[in-house]
């Protein structure tokens, strides 16, 4: 195992995936590095087992560090990207979301020859385990679970924005999976026997662990990958204890997701030449695309306090478990082309229920970013632009898709189970609620309490926590909503795009110039799909390790 066939790079949703499949060949020889800590089955924290997502609010399994503008013009601020085996299936909502096979099909007729809808289809029915949907369209016996909570067990809450919905003839459909219509959806979500399902816990089991032609590093980070006549020879790696060692490799795959793989293929010398140069380093294969056509969803969120008797049941360790999808109808933008979450608990602990949230989000983006190296600390973390809403069309759809969700919170039968409902800022603390120990549990019990008392001390309460004038009643017209909803807009997690296929990488994620080298991730994504990207990117790996696992053959 000194030198292995394939060294993996990023033990997250791709890394974890290409591990297991590959080293179902006793033949081929992995090892698989991740940066953070391990997970495996007989050790992985109670906060990432849980099937509410707690571990979001553990600061241990996030990059430290890493920030990104949301906008060109705004200052760089603190941004998530998971380090963790599994990576963001280990701390993510749970969503198991396909997209379109019209995103698929645009894969295919940007150069990602093999990726159409026809193509992808196996791959996704081979990684799923769908318990509510058994049909040919659905997988049935694949690593990663799927189920859904029935509108039978819906809050109050819920239910009253799902009838809203109706009424704006968005109904309530069973299969977010299985249609491509617009309405209300129970989210397939990654949770099986109450507890999360990862790409680290499905893929990553007992029994693959024990394969003898696998080899598991966690808390190593990869610096650069080492090249000799063009042809990538191995990486250079550092341990936790600052430990650097070269690790040399038939072939190497990055797999460390849309940021750290482009920034990796810069600091070793793929990408922009006069960026490189600026950083001090000599070009290996110059690209100017490396770190180009970042993407990403978008969302802000609106809410309201649930009253009494609306609430999610406590038992119900599930967040933002329907949603739904619909259409800004602007000129240009495809259908489905925005998504709303329906919030009832965003806490974990019992008085978790209290605050409800709709999350109007852009699902299908004009807008592009970019990754770069600092060229003043090129081995530090790396400069993320997200350029949201520099399409004007995006800031005018982020915005259509917030009045839909005022509109829903508007509505009567809403209005009947939540106090006033109002705009949230972009800060809204909502991970303060989540964070393990005695600090966190007090805040939560003392904001429930809170919500529980009169209009004027909850409503101070609220102020405090968002700053004034966010309240519907206190908008005084549509251009302040507008402005309140602009200056609002979050990134996801949901990073694509960065290694493109067609641009960076060859349709099996071969990168373009260099020999002995891929990308697998979401990076090589043309364009991020109507969907949350766990799921497409685990699908990417499921169909790159079979290409890979056929040239065995």
């Amino acid at each position: 195992m000194e030198k292995p066939d394939y060294l993996i790079i990023g033990g997250g949703a791709a890394g974890a995936v290409l591990a297991a499949r590959l080293s179902e060949n006793a033949a081929i020889r992995v090892t698989l590095v991740e940066a953070g800590i391990d997970t495996p089955p007989e050790a992985t924290p109670d906060d990432v087992a849980d099937s509410f997502p707690r571990a979001y609010a553990n600061i241990g399994y996030f990059w430290p560090g890493l920030r990104a503008a949301t906008r060109t013009a705004s200052p760089p601020r603190p941004y998530s990207q998971a380090r963790i085996m599994g990576g963001g299936s280990n701390v993510m909502g749970m969503w198991g979301l396909r997209g379109f096979a019209a995103d698929y099909d645009g894969w295919a007729a940007s150069g990602a020859t093999g990726w159409d809808w026809s193509n992808v289809l196996p791959f996704f029915r081979k990684l799923e385990r769908d318990l509510d949907f058994p049909t040919a369209d659905h997988g049935t016996d694949g690593p990663i679970t799927l189920s859904r909570v029935p509108p039978a067990k819906w809050p109050g809450f819920t239910k009253a924005l799902a009838e809203a919905a109706g009424r704006h003839q968005l109904h309530t459909r069973p299969d977010l999976n299985g249609t491509e219509e617009d309405g209300v959806f129970a989210i397939p979500m990654t949770i099986k026997d109450g507890q999360r399902v990862s790409s680290a816990s499905a893929y990553l089991t007992d029994a693959a662990r024990r394969r003898p032609n696998l080899r598991i590093v966690a808390e190593t980070e990869a610096l650069t990958i080492a090249f000799v006549g063009g042809k990538a020879t191995g990486a250079h790696l550092r341990r936790a204890d600052g430990t650097v060692s070269f690790l040399p490799a038939g072939e190497v795959i990055l797999s460390a997701g849309a940021i750290h793989s482009p920034a990796l293929l810069q600091r070793s010398g793929i990408g922009k030449g006069e960026d490189l140069l600026a950083a001090g380093i000599a070009p290996i294969a110059e690209n100017p695309e490396v770190g180009s056509n970042l993407q990403n969803h978008f969302f802000v969120h609106l809410g309201a306090v649930i009253r009494p008797g609306a609430r999610q049941d406590p038992a119900l360790r599930r967040y933002g478990m329907v949603g739904v999808r619909y259409s800004s109808g602007m000129k240009d933008a495809p259908e489905s082309d925005l998504f709303m979450s329906f919030i009832a608990r965003t806490g974990g602990r019992s008085m978790g229920n209290r605050l409800g949230l709709l999350g109007p989000s852009l699902y299908a983006p004009f807008s592009r970013g970019s990754v770069r190296l600092d060229p003043a600390d090129p081995n530090g973390r790396p400069a993320v632009d997200f350029n949201a809403l520099g399409d004007p069309r995006d800031a005018d759809r982020i915005v259509e898709a917030a009045r839909v969700a005022r509109d829903l919170l508007n509505d009567p039968a809403v209005r009947a189970v939540t106090y006033e409902p109002f705009v949230v800022s972009q800060n809204l603390p909502v991970r303060l609620f989540n964070q393990p120990g005695l600090s966190s549990a007090l805040l939560s019990l003392g904001s429930a309490a809170v919500f529980g008392m009169g209009d004027f001390p909850r409503n101070a309460a609220l102020r405090a926590m968002m700053g004034p004038g966010r309240f519907f009643s206190e908008i005084s017209s549509e251009d302040r909503f507008a402005e309140l909803i602009l200056d609002a807009v979050t990134p996801m997690f949901h990073v694509g795009g960065t290694c493109a296929m067609g641009s960076v990488t060859d349709p099996e994620g071969r990168v373009l110039g260099v020999d002995g080298l891929r990308v697998i991730d979401a990076s090589i994504m043309p364009t991020i799909p109507r969907a949350n990207t766990n799921i497409p990117t685990i699908m990417i790996a499921e169909k790159c390790a079979a290409a890979i696992l056929a040239a065995y053959r």
